[in-house]
């Protein structure tokens, strides 16, 4: 069974663009929201919360049991860590001015909710000056410009690498598989211990920071789904409704189960690709694979899909019986439209469904079909498109 997704850095979900195509994979979407939030969705994410696909978790049953691994590695790198990622850095990186003339709200810093930090790890960060707490919210929030003492604000790729730890802490913990929508972060999600987060900021590197963290059952899914999907989902997806990828999923429930349990399938060797530990060689290795296993039997479908769907026309016009119903040639290229006889109507209208049926069979028989399937769902032809693509294959004998 597939496990659900867990969304991280943000509460609210940055690229709705991602979310509809990570709906098309994962059964749910977590994401980590502090009790008595207030939340402020977009359309996509507001839909697919009221459809129970995107739903919450209250991250502080979770962030307490970090406390001491997290202060350990603080403490070893103290130095390093303050000196590139302090918050006073973070401001002065900005706009080069000091720390004290600016106020508590800028854009130079990554906030994260009080509820994701272990009590005495925020105060540890707040004695080092890693963190700062309290928040000036903006005029047009909710809040209107009210100081939010539960909001902390660290160093952006300090933040970042805390909320990669979080991520993985709580998917381990709750059984969700980390996803972001941070191309930055990516890298670091599926090794995503305290050794992890140090590397990502570039210290660490000592025996104590040299723990591997254990394997998520989903290592790796999230790069070589995301892959296969760019092969199949439209170019335009902002015009693609929410409802419409709700649609997918349950029009085609059977077929992407079918598909989840191709993949669950190549969970060992996808668990190895992700732990690659160079990005240009772990990605080259990712981009093999889904040409083996996607793009080539994608591919060879399609084709042999392609032949079938002209199979029955053609004898039909070898054996001398068919004659262009007027719905259909009326949308070609000023072809004359040709009576036809009930009979044959019934007769061409009998072959479409064959067809239809046959097309369907093959597509379930493979663990790639389901691609095709949302291919062709969420990039729709006009029926006059269709009509016109189908009578030229007549013409041409294609």
């Amino acid at each position: 069974m597939q496990r659900p997704a867990l969304y991280y850095p943000y509460i609210h979900i940055r690229d709705e663009r991602w979310l509809k195509t990570a709906a098309l994979y994962w059964p749910s979407i977590y994401r980590l929201v502090p009790n008595g939030y207030f939340r402020s969705d977009g359309r996509t994410s507001a839909a697919f919360c009221d459809a129970d696909i995107l739903r919450t978790v209250d991250p502080g049953a979770f962030t307490a049991e970090m406390d001491r691994e997290l202060a350990q590695a603080l403490r070893r790198h103290s130095e390093d860590l303050v000196r590139k990622f302090s918050v006073e850095r973070a401001l002065a990186d900005f706009n080069g001015v000091p720390f004290g003339d600016l106020g508590p709200d800028v854009p130079a810093l990554g906030w994260i909710h009080i509820a994701k930090f272990p009590e005495r790890l925020l105060a540890q960060l707040c004695d080092m000056g890693l963190a700062q707490q309290g928040r000036a919210m903006l005029p047009e929030t909710p809040h209107r410009g009210a100081v939010m003492a539960e909001w902390i604000g660290l160093h952006p790729t300090l933040a970042g690498a805390y909320m990669t730890v979080v991520a993985r802490r709580v998917g381990q913990d709750a059984g969700y598989n980390p996803l972001t929508d941070q191309a930055d972060l990516r890298r670091a999600t599926v090794n995503g211990n305290v050794a992890a987060a140090l590397r990502l900021l570039g210290v660490g590197g000592d025996t104590e920071d040299a723990k591997v963290a254990p394997r998520l059952e989903g290592d790796g899914v999230h790069t070589y789904v995301s892959l296969a999907l760019n092969y199949v989902r439209p170019g335009n997806l902002d015009d693609v409704t929410p409802e419409a990828i709700l649609r997918c999923r349950t029009d085609l429930e059977e077929e992407l189960q079918a598909f989840r349990e191709y993949v669950a399938g190549q969970q060992q060797e996808l668990s190895t690709l992700a732990g690659i530990g160079y990005d240009r060689q772990r990605l080259e290795a990712f981009a093999e694979h889904v040409t083996q296993t996607i793009e080539v039997p994608l591919k060879k479908l399609e084709r042999g899909l392609a032949l079938h769907r002209m199979e029955p026309t053609r004898s039909l016009l070898l054996a001398g019986s068919f004659t262009p119903p007027a719905a259909v040639a009326a949308f070609t290229d000023n072809v004359p439209v040709v009576a036809t006889t009930v009979g044959v109507a019934a007769t061409v209208g009998s072959a479409w469904w064959s067809v239809s049926a046959a097309r369907r069979s093959a597509r379930q028989a493979s663990p790639v079909g389901y691609l095709l399937d949302v291919r062709d769902r969420l990039t729709p032809q006009t029926v006059a498109s269709r009509a016109r693509a189908l009578y030229r294959g007549y013409r041409q004998g294609s």
